[in-house]
């Protein structure tokens, strides 16, 4: 009784979720006055993977983008005009102790190095970073920063997004965005 109880609630909280994720609303594909929004996360020294990237809008009303992400590959496909930088991001521990779910703040008062202003439509790049832990002792919590890096570039980026998009059957639909993608890395190749 007591495990079919288990597996109902357990059900039950995944119905939730996956109802939750429904209501957001698709970026429509010709939708001419987003833009494309992409960097990438080092995180092969964090306790955790990067499953999620959440950035904010900050100036005029707030407005939240949670951000696809591959191997620390993070992008948005409909980003409207504003001010942005990371906010959070996270993902699932290495290593199982205390829980599973990992969610680090990045650091948003004031500006940080992931800040872009999206002016025109267009290509945005939010940059290369790599995670760096620094030892909180024995009886503090551990800290991190994000420093920036030099590899992989924005050009090496930019042409594995547009590999994952041409690929999944889900995004290759933002033909736009596509077509934004190959005239910027065009001008990055000369």
């Amino acid at each position: 009784m007591r495990t079919t109880r288990r597996w109902l609630l357990a059900s039950l909280a995944a119905v939730a979720v996956v109802a939750g994720c429904a209501t957001t609303q698709p970026v429509d594909p010709k939708d001419a006055s987003t833009s494309l929004v992409f960097g990438y996360f080092d995180a092969k020294d964090a306790p955790s993977s990067v499953d999620w990237v959440s950035i904010k809008r900050y100036g005029g009303e707030p407005a939240y983008y949670q951000l696809g992400t591959k191997d620390g590959l993070f992008w948005h496909v409909g980003v409207e005009p504003g001010s942005y930088q990371v906010e959070k991001f996270g993902g699932v521990k290495r290593v199982l102790i205390f829980g599973n779910d990992v969610e680090y703040n990045y650091g948003t008062r004031g500006r940080n190095e992931t800040a872009v202003r999206i002016v025109a439509p267009g290509v945005y790049f939010m940059g290369a970073h790599r995670y760096v832990a620094h030892d909180g002792g024995l009886f503090a919590a551990d800290k991190f920063e994000m420093q920036a890096a030099k590899s992989p570039s924005e050009k090496e980026l930019l042409a594995r997004l547009i590999a994952e998009l041409e690929a999944d059957k889900e995004l290759r639909v933002y033909t736009r965005q596509i077509g934004l993608a190959k005239k910027r890395l065009a001008e990055l190749s000369r």
